[in-house]
């Protein structure tokens, strides 16, 4: 059994929880409004524990607003986060043939190359109320910002799915995109773990994985002795993140780390004083994203 403190980790998650039911990593004075994102992580790790969520009702109500009247959303990641969420807590959008509507409109300008992208400046910085909101409200990106195309084509797959909207239409303009996700665009091999471990996962949705003995090489020359896994092979970047995108990715394809207890020794090493995780050993801040991974690495080594 692993040597972290799962009290502290609940003690951690929960101190996370906003007044509007939502969760936020970096809150002061619940000034900030919480994130569709960090509220998933947030009940994930609640629900992996066992642990009832509090406030249940306001958190559901909290993820619903984020679905816009006409049943589209700010972005597909707030989309996505926020159908999980609601999942976890048992209940669904407001308007679930609306969001299933907008994933499948977004799907198809994957496509054709014409993003729909996230419409935060049409937000204001400035609620009602005088309270500066999150990045899922009003949070202006840059390009540079905008997810990867196979992550948010995974994105959608999984949340249609999760919508019971997955059809075969769905399936057929999604599989080309996710496939050549792992080759990158035929060069051989995925970009980063990351883009690997998100379309296996939709992959694995439709049951429809193509040949991966060469990715499960791929996967294990990321490996390293001394625990985590880097993002690209000889990479160095061992960021809790890789290390369950690594797990689970070898998980769907029937395969095991070959470096059990050095992976365990690493997670254990990353827990705070204040229960909660950060992304490495030299970065210290804690926060849900880090937990989650941390804690979801754990079960996958079976150790939880």
């Amino acid at each position: 059994m692993t040597r972290i403190n799962l009290d502290a980790v609940i003690k951690y998650v929960l101190s996370k929880q906003g007044s509007d039911g939502g969760y936020l990593s970096f809150q002061y004075l619940d000034m900030f409004e919480s994130s569709a994102e960090d509220t998933y992580y947030a009940l994930s790790i609640l629900e992996t524990l066992g642990v009832e969520p509090p406030r249940r009702d306001r958190a559901v109500e909290f993820l619903r607003h984020l679905q816009h009247e006409d049943g589209t959303y700010s972005s597909v990641e707030v989309a996505f986060y926020s159908i999980m969420a609601l999942s976890l807590l048992g209940a669904s959008p407001r308007d679930p043939r609306g969001a299933s509507e907008y994933l499948m409109k977004a799907l198809a300008s994957n496509m054709n190359g014409d993003y729909i992208l996230p419409s935060f400046e049409a937000e204001q910085l400035i609620d009602e109320s005088g309270v500066l909101k999150s990045k899922d409200a009003t949070f202006t990106l840059t390009s540079a910002d905008l997810t990867p195309v196979p992550i948010r084509t995974s994105m959608i797959v999984l949340a249609l799915h999760k919508l019971g909207g997955l059809d075969g239409e769905a399936e057929e303009k999604a599989y080309p995109l996710l496939k050549d996700a792992l080759s990158n665009g035929g060069l051989g091999t995925p970009v980063s773990l990351e883009v690997a471990y998100w379309a296996l996962e939709a992959l694995s949705t439709v049951d429809h994985l193509p040949e991966t003995s060469n990715l499960v090489k791929w996967i294990y020359a990321c490996e390293n002795i001394d625990g985590g896994f880097s993002s690209t092979p000889g990479s160095k970047t061992a960021f809790i993140e890789n290390l369950y995108y690594a797990l689970r990715s070898l998980e769907i394809l029937g395969s095991r780390p070959k470096y059990v207890s050095s992976h365990l020794e690493y997670v254990t090493s990353l827990q705070n004083a204040n229960g909660g995780f950060r992304r490495s050993r030299e970065l210290g801040a804690s926060a849900l994203d880090y937990t989650f991974h941390a804690v979801k690495s754990l079960v996958l080594l079976e150790s939880l």
